[in-house]
């Protein structure tokens, strides 16, 4: 009897996760293997699994930023500017963090230069 239990605790605490959490991991790590693409897919996911609302838990908020901001930080490395921008943006307006700031102040270089080549 006891051996069941020590094989069902971890894999209860294993799927404790939620969707959105996630997908974000697998996003982060397709992002790693520089696979783009397939991290845009998954940080999309996240967007639309959370679809915060006032009212919602801060740590739903954070991950929702969290979201936009690596899916501008995705659109940037596809040298995607305006789409980065926008992301970024929008979570800034959910969570007003400092690093959002910095990435679209880069953000917004890379779209000066293009205009200026």
């Amino acid at each position: 009897m006891h051996r069941i239990i020590y094989i069902i605790i971890p894999f209860l605490m294993m799927s404790c996760k939620s969707d959105a959490n996630m997908a974000m991991e697998r996003g982060i790590q397709h992002y790693k293997w520089n696979q783009i693409d397939e991290a845009i897919i998954e940080f999309n996911k996240v967007k639309y699994l959370l679809d915060f609302k006032d009212g919602e838990s801060l740590e739903s908020a954070e991950l929702l930023a969290q979201a936009h901001y690596n899916l501008g930080i995705s659109y940037a490395k596809k040298e995607l500017f305006n789409q980065a921008e926008q992301e970024i943006l929008t979570a800034i307006s959910i969570i007003p963090n400092p690093e959002y700031r910095n990435v679209l102040q880069m953000v917004r270089q890379q779209i000066k230069d293009e205009v200026n080549k």
